[in-house]
């Protein structure tokens, strides 16, 4: 018989270092944006650069925040499951 359960202190732990792991993301994707668009460069390069830029790493970039932010949910949707069953 599989047993099933967690330490909810844990699992409190675990959904807030992921939430902050996606905040620490959803900041590095601004500021690289923000530098990629205040950067002064021209030509064929910089224009590929940017075109990969917007088209693959920025929305890469955005689907793991928001896996992240899922994970997270899942993560309390969990323990609030675990919660309850305690109760």
């Amino acid at each position: 018989m599989a047993v099933v359960g967690a330490e909810l202190a844990s699992l409190t732990r675990l959904e807030a270092a992921v939430a902050q792991q996606r905040a620490a993301l959803e900041q590095l994707r601004a500021s690289l944006a923000n530098q990629i668009a205040a950067t002064e460069w021209t030509g064929q390069a910089a224009d590929r650069f940017r075109a990969t830029w917007a088209e693959e790493h920025e929305p890469a970039l955005r689907r793991l925040e928001a896996a992240l932010q899922e994970a997270s949910s899942e993560v309390a949707r969990r323990r609030t499951a675990l919660e309850a069953a305690g109760a």
